[in-house]
């Protein structure tokens, strides 16, 4: 089983990483009998691959918390959650690598990006002029900022946030760790992002320790 990192990040969250290597049997073997895999009946085998060791990493890691039989849904903002078990969890996957972090009191989010010259691409719809210039078409750094910014997109879990305008991010003097704003007529608020790179990827993370 190729859990190949598993960080216990306070005493009340968990972060994942799993290396998918496995068939779609053996995925599926993996997977506790009572999740739903209906939705993605229709998927291409790379997208069931995803979707299928992104779910059996977020059932690894559920059973630091309960043994409880837990139910994955998503709510209309297409944000996961545990019908019938108070906790509070994000998701994310390539083709290579999930991701997933699951916390027992805070909000979190996650994301992991492959990296590539596809942010570069678009870097104009996302980045804002400060952030350009930080950025300065560097494609690692490009990356992490699409990936930060993904990140602070889950863990705000509202629709309609335009990513250049509403989700705003800064350098810190912290190793690994980015400021992060979510910003709109009625809401503002920081955020601590942490980051790593790993395999080709960059993975960004995020606590909402100050929650109200």
């Amino acid at each position: 089983m190729p859990l190949i990192q598993k960080q216990q990040l306070n005493p009340h969250t968990i972060l994942g990483i799993w290396q998918t290597e496995e068939s779609l049997e053996e995925l599926l073997a993996l997977l506790p009998h009572h999740v739903d895999c209906t939705q993605i009946a229709q998927a291409h085998d790379k997208r069931k691959k995803e979707w299928l060791a992104s779910r059996v990493l977020v059932y690894t890691l559920l059973k630091q918390f309960t043994a409880a039989h837990a139910v994955l849904r998503k709510d209309e903002n297409g944000k996961p959650y545990f019908e019938n078990v108070p906790l509070y969890l994000s998701i994310s996957h390539s083709p290579a690598l999930a991701a997933v972090i699951i916390s027992d009191k805070y909000e979190v989010g996650i994301d992991i990006e492959l990296l590539s010259q596809k942010a570069l691409r678009v870097a104009g719809k996302f980045l804002g002029e400060d952030e350009k210039k930080y950025t300065a078409q560097d494609e690692n750094k490009t990356c992490l900022y699409w990936s930060a910014k993904e990140t602070l997109y889950k863990l705000y879990s509202r629709k309609q946030l335009i990513f250049k305008d509403n989700l705003i991010l800064a350098p810190t003097d912290a190793q690994n760790v980015l400021l992060g704003e979510v910003k709109t007529a009625n809401f503002s608020k920081l955020y601590r992002i942490h980051f790593e790179f790993l395999q080709n990827h960059v993975l960004t993370y995020c606590i909402d320790e100050l929650q109200a």
